[in-house]
């Protein structure tokens, strides 16, 4: 791997990392005064990244039986 393509990939991170602080804001502002409105979203939070992670380990173990030429159309 590239230092480059590393370099892309923390600043891609850190991006999405951003517009998911204004997201949170928003619902935590959205649940302001009421009982347990922050561990919901806390919750969610933690709930929807495992999904996410999960999916992702699950293409990533499905694309390993492909064949080696198809995997750059898949982008």
């Amino acid at each position: 791997m590239s230092s480059g393509l590393i370099a892309e990939a923390a600043g891609l991170f850190a991006v999405t990392n951003l517009d998911d602080i204004v997201v949170l804001s928003l619902f935590f502002a959205q649940g302001a005064g009421e009982h347990g409105s922050a561990r919901r979203v806390v919750t969610g939070q933690y709930l929807a990244f495992a999904v996410i992670l999960a999916v992702a380990i699950g293409v990533a173990f499905g694309a390993s039986f492909l064949p080696k030429e198809a995997i750059p159309y898949l982008g």
